[in-house]
């Protein structure tokens, strides 16, 4: 997807597009209040003719990492942040986050 898809106005809006290309392009650091992520979980599921699945799970955690760190560059310090995952990442969701995320676990 790399198309990004604006609903909404100036207060309050989803963004709908890749969350690399938005995260890097269209948003400002520390401006979110809600970060909602249900990405790809790396288990090998046909979604709409794309196939949920990397060749390692390193190279998906690489990629999960990527955008864990653009949300919290661009979350608020007062904002929330919520990730689906699934039970097989969950664990390295948990520790990349608590790691990253300490400055608002204070």
């Amino acid at each position: 997807m790399n198309r990004i898809e604006i609903i909404g106005n100036t207060e309050h809006k989803i963004i709908h597009s890749d969350a690399i290309i938005a995260l890097n392009d269209k948003i400002a650091d520390e401006s979110i209040d809600l970060i909602f992520a249900d990405p790809p979980y790396n288990i090998g599921k046909n979604f709409a003719g794309c196939k949920d699945k990397w060749e390692t799970d390193d190279a998906y955690l690489e990629w999960c990492y990527e955008w864990l760190n653009l949300c919290i560059k661009k979350l608020k310090p007062s904002g929330a942040f919520y990730v689906m995952t699934s039970t097989q990442f969950m664990p390295y969701f948990d520790i990349f986050c608590r790691k990253n995320l300490q400055y608002y676990l204070d």
